[in-house]
């Protein structure tokens, strides 16, 4: 064990269990909104499928994106907790956030972008981006909205919510960065007339893992969160977190006749079946609340609510296919996979 590690045991009297990256809000390809839009695609009439089907390519190409950069945050070897794909709503602001990553040392809000063409960044902080045959002639130019000042709005919002919950105080206000990452391994970034502010916060999804370990670097001596406030910090984030509904007739006017159909269509696709019921979701959860007593650290030290479920649904019958289960990593699967392992099967032989 590190003297870091070693040393946060002494001040929080409370085991470090986290070794490795942990998703509490998981990265998921099965995208809800693009089988949304696959839906409304078969519904909607003719004339407006080439719209419809232009959001889609553009929604698949972000959900790439992402992907490359859930791979670069799975494989940092890094003791930090993950949020993917947060919905955050507070007083009358709204944020959709790609990524918010909780280090002791830092919390990163990520705003991943699957940037098509070569892009140019201006002395003054503009964003231009340039189209390129085939022959490398540009052949459009265009504006498009600074993803930094976007980021920086979800930050600010991050920050009320967290003073508002009262999880950390102003002088801790500094831990929080930003970074925009630029997930298309083909796009290209000149940032050589861009100003050092705003350099520093936009990088290629493979620069990542070196980006943290910088952020960790640059603050050894300074404000850290202990392992229990990050998981506070991030829970309270998740209390704050709504799903996004989208509203297709605002987007592609009055298409649906039928508006029953695409209702059912959405619920279909927007809900899944409660499984807080099942016998397997009661017993893991008593399991969890008596191991946390047993070694008096907080019940989502051992997993999440969010984790729990993806345990009902993957049901490991050894601790190898629990290790496949995202969040338990070898120290996880050490100390609770045999009992864990056990739950499930035994639920599985009454099933």
């Amino acid at each position: 064990m590190g003297f870091f590690n070693t040393l946060k045991e002494v001040m929080t009297n409370k085991p470090s269990t986290l070794r490795e990256p942990t998703f509490l809000k998981e990265f998921n390809e099965n995208n809800d909104k693009l089988k949304a839009l696959e839906e409304v695609l078969k519904v909607a009439p003719e004339e407006k499928h080439k719209q419809i089907e232009q959001d889609i390519k553009l929604l698949s190409c972000g959900i790439v994106g992402e992907k490359n950069v859930a791979f670069e945050l799975k494989n940092s070897h890094m003791p930090i907790l993950i949020l993917h794909d947060l919905y955050l709503k507070y007083k009358d602001l709204t944020a959709q956030i790609d990524f918010v990553v909780i280090n002791p040392r830092f919390l990163l809000v990520v705003e991943c972008k699957n940037m098509v063409g070569d892009i140019q960044i201006t002395n003054s902080g503009e964003f231009i981006r340039y189209f390129k045959g085939a022959n490398g002639k540009t052949y459009k130019k265009e504006g498009m909205y600074s993803p930094i000042v976007q980021n920086e709005r979800h930050v600010e919002l991050i920050k009320d919510i967290l003073k508002a919950e009262e999880e950390f105080g102003e002088h801790r206000s500094s831990l929080i960065k930003h970074l925009v990452v630029a997930a298309n391994s083909k796009t290209i970034i000149n940032s050589r007339y861009a100003k050092k502010e705003i350099k520093e916060h936009i990088i290629k999804h493979d620069q990542l893992i070196n980006k943290m370990k910088e952020l960790v670097d640059a603050n050894k001596d300074g404000y850290w969160f202990t392992e229990e406030k990050m998981y506070s910090i991030a829970n309270t984030l998740l209390k704050h977190n709504s799903t996004y509904t989208f509203d297709y007739n605002k987007k592609y006017g009055d298409l649906f006749d039928n508006n029953e159909k695409l209702q059912l269509s959405n619920k279909d696709i927007m809900h899944e079946e409660p499984i807080e019921e099942t016998p397997l979701y009661k017993e893991l959860r008593k399991y969890r609340l008596d191991k946390s007593r047993e070694e008096n650290v907080k019940p989502y030290f051992l997993y999440s609510n969010l984790q729990l479920k993806a345990l009902v649904k993957a049901k490991p019958k050894s601790v190898e296919e629990l290790r496949k289960v995202n969040g338990f990593g070898n120290v996880k699967c050490e100390r609770y996979g045999k009992d864990i392992v056990e739950i499930v099967n035994k639920n599985c032989r009454k099933d």
